[in-house]
């Protein structure tokens, strides 16, 4: 049987990378008989990147040859700048380290700055998975002041300003007048359920279907928005964002740095390998994490922690929506970078 070994680990080491002087796959025995995979994931246990990384490594060791035992280390800090920076340079190209990662480390990487030391573009993409669009949520006892100028700003707290969803409060600031100021700095999605439920902040967003209706259950928040261009069906009521901004939905430059700093709802949650990794290892992995998310059991489970309606989607998919997420025009780039300066969010070397 095989075991899956929890642990947490905050680090930040630069390195370099030892290549293997041989191929994996030489030996007559499965390859990963007897070994131990260990899947890094670039935030704090409890959210949305932690929960995938985990549902992966409870069902992947049955369909990958060998049947490895897995380790699970998270390694947040920085929006999953910390991990992916030791991720590039310490992982080897063996097959035994994996990163489980969100689109925030492609939101950074766009940003820049030199505390940014790795190239997603680089990596080996195996597979991803994305759930419904964001819902936003605010706390029962200050939602008119969202719409209020004259009243106190409410609080939008996030980890590190680099979210995709806070393009949609920055434009609703912007141009229907929510009444909102940004705070980050939080280490993940625990700590900023803890903060809405003491009052710390009033405003957040997440694809996490089960914790925001946990909050719902216990009176604290209720949803005022959603991502998607139509009416969820689990919150029909809700507005979409596109519904409350009408006719004043901006065109030209703006509405597409908008889209850039939204990014696309597939590009959610996915799975590296290092650079440099062998074909034929890749090849196993993405064979292994494919059968996995179409385990039955897996789709059971992955609907009680991000919703119905999440699925799967390939490493090639991915690697693609990467590059097209990262490729923003000069333009776009520069708006998106006066809308954060204006805001209070932070800048990079964008």
């Amino acid at each position: 049987m095989s075991r899956i070994i929890l642990f947490c680990l905050a680090v930040s080491i630069s390195g370099f990378t030892l290549l293997p002087e041989t191929s994996p796959l030489t030996a007559a025995e499965p390859y990963y008989k007897g070994k131990t995979i260990r899947i890094l994931v670039s935030s704090s246990p409890g959210g949305g990147t932690d929960s995938a990384g985990r549902l992966v490594a409870r069902f992947l060791p049955k369909y990958l040859p060998g049947e490895p035992d897995i380790i699970i280390q998270n390694m947040p800090g920085g929006g999953g700048v910390v991990a992916n920076n030791y991720f590039n340079s310490e992982a080897k190209p063996d097959g035994l380290t994996i990163l489980q990662d969100s689109t925030s480390t492609v939101n950074n990487f766009v940003r820049g700055g030199d505390r940014v030391k790795y190239d997603p573009r680089k990596y080996k993409v195996i597979a991803g998975l994305s759930r419904l669009g964001s819902l936003f949520v605010i706390r029962n006892a200050v939602r008119e002041r969202l719409t209020n100028r004259k009243a106190e700003p409410v609080v939008v707290g996030d980890s590190d300003g680099s979210r995709g969803w806070l393009a949609i409060l920055l434009w609703g600031a912007e141009y229907i007048d929510w009444n909102v100021r940004f705070v980050y700095g939080y280490p993940g999605t625990g700590e900023l359920v803890l903060a809405l439920r003491q009052g710390e902040i009033d405003v957040w967003a997440t694809g996490n279907t089960k914790l925001v209706k946990d909050l719902i259950r216990d009176d604290v928040v209720s949803v005022f928005a959603t991502e998607e261009e139509e009416r969820r069906e689990d919150f029909p009521e809700v507005p979409t964002f596109l519904e409350l901004l009408g006719n004043k939905q901006p065109t030209g430059v703006s509405w597409q740095a908008y889209q850039n700093f939204l990014g696309s709802p597939d590009l959610d949650k996915f799975i590296f390998a290092p650079e440099g990794t062998p074909d034929n290892l890749v090849a196993l992995l993405k064979e292994g994490v494919s059968k996995t998310l179409k385990n039955p059991e897996v789709k059971k489970q992955g609907d009680r922690f991000f919703g119905a309606g999440w699925k799967s989607h390939s490493g090639e998919k991915i690697a693609k929506l990467i590059r097209e997420n990262i490729e923003v025009p000069k333009e776009a780039k520069e708006f998106i970078r006066k809308m954060r300066k204006k805001y209070n969010l932070p800048l990079g070397d964008t």
